[in-house]
């Protein structure tokens, strides 16, 4: 994978099983982020190739494979408007008892509790911490269910409970989905079934849960 002329990843290769969460580590810059971006085709490759099952990912729509990725920014995307409107993003099929349910199942009740007008509430991004507008981002992936998640820095820049929130949902999104975290903590690295360590561009080491 190239950029401009400079080699950003090279020599990449790495297994991730069906059903696992596996955490991308190492220093920023080594690659973390691109590596991810290759995985959606927002980056072509310039040689080796990228299997999904037995179908190479140049086979697969573009259309089809994001319908298939849910990925989370550092940096999550809400927009003013309403708590339900940021969450269905016009999905008539996901109701308020589905994400009344959710936000049970997963504890973040608290978070909703302090809702004047609950699901109603028009969101002023001023007035909510980073962790609200994560854990709102990560009910809406969850009730538009996808094969894939990918992860980039959940849990950076929040408070201790807010990340016992964040790794909450991430294990119950884990539980029927493949999961790919990008992280620097080490409480989000030791949750993994396997984590991938980059550096200089390559993956460095790959080790699984026993041996972190």
């Amino acid at each position: 994978m190239k950029y401009d002329k400079e080699m950003i990843l090279k020599n990449i290769s790495f297994v991730i099983k069906r059903g696992t969460k596996v955490t991308i580590a190492g220093k920023t810059g080594v690659g973390k982020t691109t590596l991810t971006n290759v995985l959606m085709k927002l980056y072509d490759i310039q040689s080796g190739k990228i299997l999904i099952g037995d179908k190479d990912i140049s086979q697969i729509s573009t259309k089809c494979l994001r319908e298939n990725i849910s990925y989370i920014s550092q940096n999550p995307f809400i927009f003013e408007d309403t708590v339900r409107n940021n969450i269905v993003l016009e999905n008539r099929n996901i109701t308020d008892e589905q994400i009344n349910k959710l936000i049970h199942e997963i504890g973040v009740e608290s978070l909703f509790d302090k809702l004047k007008d609950g699901l109603d509430t028009q969101i002023k991004l001023s007035k909510m911490s980073y962790g609200e507008l994560q854990i709102i981002s990560f009910i809406r992936a969850i009730l538009h269910k996808s094969n894939f998640y990918i992860f980039d820095e959940p849990t950076s820049n929040i408070d201790l409970q807010t990340e016992k929130m964040i790794q909450n949902i991430i294990d119950k999104i884990s539980k029927n989905s493949t999961v790919i975290i990008i992280a620097h903590r080490k409480s989000t690295i030791e949750s993994s079934d396997n984590i991938i360590y980059l550096k200089d561009g390559q993956v460095d080491k790959v080790a699984s849960k026993e041996k972190i």
